[in-house]
C-alpha cells in the first residue's frame, strides 16, 4: 500500500495515534493492535523505514495492517476549531466585544467574526495579536484524545 507510519504518540487513555505519510492519522486501543501491557508502550518504536510499529522484543504489527484498521482521526481540524471556538470564549468572558478587541488588537472586527466562526485559518502572529490584549498566549501542549468537534455538533 505505500502507506508508510512516520509518527506514532501513545495518548493518556490506553490509545495510540499513528500518523502515516499519506497524511492520514489513525487512533487504536491498545488491544486492537496486540498491545497488552501500558508498559510496552515505552519500548514503541517505527522499524523498517516505517513498515513496521513494535513494542517488546517480539511484538509488532505492519503498516498495512495498522492502515486497514483503526479510527480515522483529524487532529489538526479538530485542534484548529478547538482554538478558534476558545479564542471566541475567552473573548466574551473578558467582556470584548469583536469591536473592542479589534480596536485593542489593531485587527478589523469583520476579520474576527471569520476567525471565530472558523471560516478562515489565522496566522500566529494575527492570533497572537487578538490573544495579548485579553491576557492570553499559545503555548505548546500534549495532543489530548478527547471528542471531535464533529461529535459534539
Amino acid at each position: 500500500m505505500g502507506n508508510n507510519i512516520i509518527a506514532a504518540i501513545p495518548l493518556e487513555n490506553d490509545r495510540v495515534v499513528v500518523w502515516f505519510e499519506n497524511g492520514i492519522s489513525k487512533r487504536y486501543l491498545l488491544q486492537e493492535i496486540g498491545i497488552q501491557n501500558k508498559r510496552a508502550l515505552r519500548t514503541l518504536a517505527i522499524l523498517d523505514g516505517g513498515e513496521k510499529l513494535a513494542w517488546g522484543s517480539d511484538s509488532s504489527i505492519t503498516a498495512d495492517d495498522l492502515y486497514l484498521s483503526g479510527e480515522e482521526v483529524n487532529y489538526v481540524d479538530r485542534e484548529k476549531k478547538r482554538l478558534l471556538k476558545g479564542l471566541s470564549k475567552i473573548r466574551r468572558d473578558a467582556s470584548f466585544s469583536q469591536t473592542r478587541l479589534g480596536e485593542a488588537a489593531g485587527i478589523r472586527q469583520s476579520v474576527i467574526s471569520r476567525i471565530e466562526g472558523c471560516e478562515i485559518s489565522p496566522q500566529i502572529n494575527t492570533l497572537l495579536k487578538l490573544l495579548a490584549p485579553l491576557g492570553k498566549t499559545l503555548a505548546i501542549v500534549d495532543l489530548e484524545d478527547g471528542k471531535d468537534e464533529a461529535d459534539e455538533a
